[in-house]
């Protein structure tokens, strides 16, 4: 996986101007822009899963990681679908001939 999360230390805390907070319940999140990236980053808190959302600032998801114990999934929205090799192999099938 490619490191597209901003490491913790790369984050500019003190120029955060905004944290837009939501509850749905027991669920919290906490979203926030990232200064000079057009990008935000959302931590989503619920009863035994945390999860980190990195977005393109019109709320497109770029990133998702979701930990559940000691388990994280990570989600690339960036990454492309691995179909190219199939519509290569279509591609190159020959048409089939009528009788």
């Amino acid at each position: 996986m490619k490191a597209k999360f901003p490491h913790p230390k790369n984050i500019p805390w003190d120029k955060i101007k905004e944290v837009r907070v939501s509850s749905d319940g027991s669920a919290y999140s906490f979203e926030f822009d990232l200064q000079g990236k057009k990008q935000k980053m959302t931590i989503a808190i619920s009863p035994g899963s945390t999860s980190y959302t990195l977005s393109t600032d019109d709320g497109n998801p770029i990133i998702n990681a979701t930990q559940k114990g000691n388990e994280i999934r990570v989600l690339d929205f960036s990454e492309k679908l691995g179909l190219a090799g199939a519509a290569g192999k279509l591609r190159k099938m020959k048409p089939i001939k009528k009788n």
